[in-house]
């Protein structure tokens, strides 16, 4: 039997790319924070604005396709998670 240490030590606690690029993204086009959250089958990205999310809405084509967000759906939230 594996101890807690041997089974921990073999997971890979680092988050998906998917999450650093959407938030360099969102840091670098807007300045704002964002929230982002993976779930199963989907990306949650909540941010502060309401406009900001109206936005991200109208350019959620360019977000997947820069960010590699191909096999899961993306939701795009006001607020925080």
């Amino acid at each position: 039997m594996d101890s807690i240490g041997e089974v921990l030590g073999k997971r890979d606690f680092a988050p998906p790319n998917e999450i650093a690029l959407i938030r360099e993204y969102i840091n670098r086009r807007y300045q704002s924070k964002c929230y982002i959250k993976m779930h199963s089958g989907s990306v949650i990205v909540a941010v502060q604005s309401s406009a900001l999310a109206g936005t991200l809405h109208l350019e959620r084509q360019a977000l997947i396709d820069t960010c590699g967000i191909r096999d899961k759906k993306l939701i795009i939230r006001t607020g925080t998670i």
